[in-house]
């Protein structure tokens, strides 16, 4: 990083304003006192000098003149002027050469232009001119060499305290800009090198977080989720090329031995029934993966309306009496009244139709299969149990997930993953326990809180 880098950055441009902001503020306090302090001294002089151009009219002509020339010898610094005019504005008495230009009413005025004894030409002065009762005039004033000695000492002292303090700002600023300017550095090569594909690679994050380290914390979760969802998406398509080349294979399998044993029209009709079956079952797989993107997509929100699960829960039981019959398995259901939900009906009797499905396909001759649609706590809930060999404790959370496939299950693993999906996108939880024996799938609200959860919970 270039030194010309850290003056670009916008820790030193804050650091730039900041010492402004501060010299401006401490210029303006220093006015302030600078301001009041002379305003208060020139006002004292004024009241002064005033009183003493009253007084002065008490005097005799002789007294007067001894006492302005008192006053003048006792004058060290030479800052008071006294001087005595004729009614005509003459010089009687005094060090003042010519009588400045300013009313004659006993106030103080500033001439800032006055020609003064001891001063090497104009300075300015506060003069106070009164008539006496003679006619004469009398001069009192006092020299600003003071006040403006002050102002000077004012602005030393202020370009003194702004100096280091504008250069520390600065400094402070350069140093503050070049660490974050260090740390963007760090952040930019580590989403460089996971932009060229080192996707285990993550955003550094300090101890003590600050505003940076939450963005970065919060973008490495999410790296997290990136990378779980592309292996997740590696070991799809794994499990896709498998489930999809073992039937075509087995097609073609078929269909060049038939060809190869140039047979009748019958063997040949035959293999082209089990290709066809073969077929099917690929055709199977890829809509049942087409179906949890189309779930997953979460559109079909826009087609909720209210439902009633129980309907739902009868009119399934009453589609799968038939297969459960068949493989003599008892059925049962149990829904004392309406379950309301708002959702996607469709859906809803998909995911219980895969509950049910497994149920029914698990479960042994003489076995019982029971669905349950209830109201829970004001939340609607959906059960189903079998007693079938049931799910190991090891599995319970693999089950769920795309293409997992137990001992002995068959099928192409996307049944309780399309379930799971649509009962996401409801705002349920699908969990399952142990029915002892058998397996236990509930299907129940309170899960992830979404508007359709909320509108049924109303």
């Amino acid at each position: 990083m270039s030194r010309l880098d850290v003056f670009r950055a916008r820790a030193f441009r804050l650091a730039l304003a900041f010492s402004l902001a501060v010299s401006a503020a401490t210029a303006a306090a220093f006015g302030l006192i600078y301001f009041e302090v002379s305003r208060a001294d020139a006002q004292r002089v004024a009241n002064v000098l005033a009183d003493e151009a009253a007084r002065s009219e008490a005097y005799g002509l002789d007294q007067l003149r001894r006492a302005l020339d008192l006053r003048l010898k006792g004058d060290f610094r030479r800052l008071d002027y006294i001087t005595l005019f004729d009614a005509n504005g003459r010089k009687l008495f005094g060090d003042v050469p010519a009588m400045p230009v300013i009313p004659v009413d006993g106030r103080a005025h500033v001439v800032y232009r006055q020609l003064l004894p001891d001063s090497a030409g104009f300075a300015p002065a506060l003069f106070v001119a009164r008539r006496r009762p003679d006619g004469n005039v009398v001069l009192f004033g006092r020299g600003l060499r003071e006040t403006y000695e002050l102002q000077g000492i004012v602005l030393r002292a202020l370009a003194l305290a702004l100096a280091p303090t504008v250069l520390l700002i600065l400094v402070i600023g350069a140093v503050f800009s070049r660490r974050a300017s260090q740390r963007l550095e760090r952040i930019h090569r580590s989403i460089a090198g996971i932009m060229e594909g080192d996707l285990h690679s993550r955003l550094p994050v300090a101890e003590v977080r600050d505003d940076i380290d939450k963005v970065a914390g919060a973008v490495n979760v999410m790296l997290d989720e990136i990378e779980r969802l592309l292996a997740q998406l590696r070991h799809a398509g794994d499990h896709i090329a498998h489930d999809l080349r073992t039937p075509l294979m087995i097609a073609r399998a078929k269909m060049e031995r038939a060809l190869e044993e140039e047979a009748g029209v019958q063997p040949l009709r035959a293999a082209i029934r089990a290709a066809l079956a073969q077929i099917d079952r690929a055709s199977v797989t890829i809509a049942a993966i087409l179906r949890v993107s189309a779930v997953e997509n979460q559109i079909r929100q826009k087609r909720f309306k209210d439902l009633d699960l129980a309907a739902a829960c009868a009119e399934l039981v009453e589609f799968y009496q038939a297969l459960a019959e068949s493989k003599d398995v008892e059925m049962t259901l149990d829904a004392a009244g309406p379950v309301p939900l708002h959702g996607d009906e469709e859906l809803m009797r998909e995911a219980i139709a895969n509950l049910i499905d497994n149920a029914v396909k698990f479960t042994p001759a003489g076995g019982r299969v029971r669905i349950e649609a209830s109201v829970a706590g004001g939340l609607p809930r959906v059960a189903v149990s079998d007693t079938g060999p049931g799910v190991p404790a090891q599995d319970r959370e693999r089950i769920f997930r795309r293409f997992f496939c137990g001992e002995n299950s068959g099928g192409h693993g996307l049944g309780l993953s399309i379930a799971q999906t649509i009962a996401d996108l409801h705002g349920f939880e699908l969990v399952v326990e142990d029915n002892h024996p058998g397996a236990r799938f509930v299907l129940r609200a309170g899960g992830k809180a979404s508007p359709p959860l909320a509108r049924a919970a109303e």
